[in-house]
């Protein structure tokens, strides 16, 4: 059975997705859910407490059901890379491509306006390069990753490379976009591999 906070998270979840932070107000939430708003109050003192469990819980789901699966350390490091590269492309065909990834709306939207947020979303982001840092890094002990490769640099590609793609795939309604983007990211890392 579903709480009343689940709920109200369930469906501002889907509104900001897709409408973004600011767009979506309190009003909207409680019309969508046909909770009152003292039983809002009761759950989440203000509307940004609201978005920080939001992204709380979109980042645990996203750990959960992405990236322990992708970056499973008894897993060839390039497999690992390939597998969450290929979950995006994925997510974007369930999806149809709509709403995009809620955490990059969220850093495009909220990084120069909302300091809390922003830190909030660095620390998730930082957290997935530092699982791609750590499969380049095995991939490099391995002697399948040139020596010379940046690691932090490559990290941060792949991170703007799959953010990018899922941005062209909102815009264009296309899962091919998607798709195509990820094959000219994993052509780029494919020059770094040692055969």
């Amino acid at each position: 059975m579903t709480t009343t906070k689940e709920q109200i998270l369930d469906v501002a979840s889907k509104l900001i997705h897709v409408r973004g932070f600011k767009n979506t107000s309190v009003d909207d939430i409680l019309k969508e859910t046909g909770v009152g708003k003292g039983n809002f109050y009761y759950h989440f003192k203000s509307k940004d407490e609201l978005g920080y469990a939001i992204l709380d819980r979109k980042i645990s789901q996203i750990t959960t059901e992405v990236i322990e699966k992708s970056f499973k350390s008894e897993k060839d490091p390039w497999v690992q890379i390939g597998d969450f590269l290929d979950a995006q492309v994925l997510r974007t065909r369930q999806n149809g491509c709509t709403g995009g990834c809620l955490l990059g709306n969220l850093a495009v939207e909220l990084s120069d306006i909302h300091e809390e947020f922003r830190q909030r979303l660095d620390s998730a982001f930082r957290g997935l390069r530092a699982r791609i840092e750590s499969a380049l890094t095995q991939a490099q002990a391995q002697g399948t990753l040139r020596p010379d490769a940046d690691i932090m640099r490559l990290a941060h590609f792949i991170v703007a490379g799959f953010e990018g793609a899922l941005m062209m795939g909102k815009l264009q309604k296309d899962p091919a976009v998607v798709a195509g983007i990820v094959e000219e990211v994993k052509s780029h890392l494919a020059q770094y591999r040692v055969a």
